[in-house]
């Protein structure tokens, strides 16, 4: 089941969401309708805009010290603009807020503000696009309300035209239930990072005690309704590591299944039960709609999150949904798989995807999404067709992934790096138009690679071990059970990728453990495929103070 156009705006009354800008368009450069003279890069100069600012004091009562125990957060960084987030805590039904940004983190002048509106339509959460800042700058912004302050958050803006180096981490599965976030901690204290990719799985939909049982949860249900997402998303954003690494990076964020229920693809989920939960379409609208209004992610049409997000002429980002607005239901057998009618992404967003993946005006394309794209396989069927092990991935849908793989040959595209979740380990991939004529050495019909990162919380299984075994050569490394993440620095000519592992058992423990790198693998533009690093990455110099 594909979404058409018609179905998703049908959707927009059941979201009541607000739009803010055209997703990832901000400073993409668009010569052919650019009357200004080109740079020698090719690309249109740059044009600021002056940034308004608001003169505001609030006189009321006092609110209380609680009024920001949410802490801020900020996202979709394009090269002028970053979404800025907080949420009070009141029971008014709509309270004024002020935002500030600064280019220090002391605001001895404020660059802009702006007022804004936290009311209960949208849960008391505040979103609003900064705009008119200067292209790869560290900025600091704040939000009062109700005479109070909060936290100062610290965020970048992504650069414009050439760049020279970015470095960036991505993660993926955050139990709550499961134990504490000390890799959200340990991406907090990381100065040098760009932007942090969530990939989906930010929170868990299942009932106390079903699905780990470290930490308690807030429902203790299963959650359905608006009401009981919003409360498990305020529930996990109470935690201070959590809100720790908003607070010092922004964060690009798509969603995956467990943002709504198990197994979630566009016409329902292996565990949503119609004829005690209600319909599956309002517990979608339900998740999507508490999705929105708890990340900093721009909002354009109801329920499509994918979108571009441009780093210069060094890294086009194309945020996939592989999840729900164009995902058919997982196949059951090995024909349904290799059907090739059946589609992951849905047309429109293929479409979408062809055509920025030959058009793109950058030297690297990152295609940061939720679900495994590598082959897994243990045996093939008459045909000598790989059996999928893990259907509810891209295995489950071979054309629309071959799809792709041949768009990237026939179009000689090069520079292709994807970015995964989902599976709670990390994997080093090459992918390969015939993963099983793969040969490592020869790199036959490499055409991109992919890292896929484990869970900052979700446990993994070491069953996923017998994959890494001589029959598979593309699946370069692995490991099946530990948490972390992975950061990952892009120049013109290498990108390089290091997986951080925390130490077995570490996560079920309140006290701190920090990860330590556990491999590391370099790609090189033109030649699709990982090989070993000389050794991990090393911190930036020089790079902007953490927030205060």
């Amino acid at each position: 089941m594909a979404w058409t156009r018609r179905q998703i705006l049908e959707l927009s009354a059941k979201l009541g969401l607000l739009s803010l800008a055209p997703m990832g368009v901000g400073c993409e450069p668009e010569p052919d309708d650019d009357d200004s003279t080109p740079s020698a890069s090719g690309w249109p100069p740059f044009e600021g805009c002056d940034p308004e600012t608001v003169d505001w004091v609030y006189d009321g009562e006092l609110g209380p010290e609680t009024t920001f125990s949410h802490g801020v957060a900020s996202g979709d960084p394009l090269a002028d603009a970053v979404i800025l987030w907080t949420r009070v805590t009141t029971e008014q039904d709509a309270v004024d807020v002020l935002w500030e940004v600064a280019e220090t983190p002391d605001f001895a002048t404020i660059y802009a503000s702006g007022l804004a509106s936290a009311t209960a339509e949208r849960d008391w959460t505040v979103k609003v696009d900064a705009t008119c800042l200067r292209p790869g700058q560290t900025w600091y912004y704040r939000f009062s309300a109700l005479g109070r302050t909060s936290v100062v958050g610290r965020t970048r803006t992504a650069p414009y035209g050439p760049a020279d180096r970015l470095r960036f981490a991505f993660c993926s599965c955050a139990s709550y239930a499961h134990g504490w976030y000390h890799a959200y901690r340990a991406l907090a204290e990381q100065p040098d990072l760009d932007v942090v990719f969530h990939l989906g799985d930010y929170t868990y939909e299942q009932a106390q005690g079903d699905y780990g049982d470290v930490r308690p949860l807030e429902p203790t249900h299963e959650t359905v309704t608006l009401d009981d997402k919003r409360r498990r998303y305020a529930y996990y954003r109470l935690d201070p590591d959590l809100q720790e690494v908003h607070r010092q990076h922004p964060f690009v964020c798509t969603w995956d299944d467990h943002e709504f229920a198990n197994g979630t693809w566009s016409g329902g989920a292996q565990d949503h039960q119609p004829d005690t939960e209600g319909t599956w379409e309002d517990r979608l609208a339900a998740g999507m709609r508490a999705y929105v209004e708890w990340l900093p992610i721009r909002e354009e049409l109801p329920g499509i999150i994918y979108r571009r997000l441009l780093y210069g002429d060094l890294l086009d980002v194309l945020v996939l949904d592989t999840r729900v607005v164009g995902r058919d239901a997982p196949p059951t057998t090995t024909d349904q798989a290799y059907d090739p009618d059946r589609q992951l992404l849905g047309e429109l967003q293929e479409q979408w995807l062809l055509d920025r993946l030959s058009a793109t005006p950058a030297r690297w394309t990152l295609l940061a999404q939720q679900i495994c794209m590598g082959q897994w396989s243990l045996s093939t069927d008459d045909q000598g067709r790989a059996r999928p092990l893990n259907q509810d991935a891209w295995d489950g849908y071979q054309a629309a992934r071959q799809r792709i793989f041949e768009h990237i040959v026939d179009e000689q595209i090069e520079g292709v790096v994807v970015i995964s979740g989902d599976v709670h380990s990390s994997w080093a991939n090459d992918l390969a138009l015939d993963f099983n004529a793969y040969d490592a050495a020869l790199h036959t019909g490499a055409v991109a690679v992919e890292a896929v990162c484990p869970g900052i919380s979700s446990p993994g299984t070491s069953v996923l071990d017998a994959l890494f075994n001589d029959d598979n050569p593309y699946i370069r490394w692995q490991n099946s059970t530990l948490r972390g993440f992975v950061i990952c620095e892009v120049d013109h000519q290498r990108l390089q990728a290091d997986w951080h592992l925390l130490p077995a058992g570490s996560i079920e423990s309140e006290t701190y453990t920090a990860p330590e790198v556990a491999a590391s693998f370099v790609v090189t533009h033109g030649q699709p495929w990982w090989e070993p690093a000389d050794g991990p990455l090393q911190p930036v110099p020089g790079a902007p103070p953490l927030a205060p």
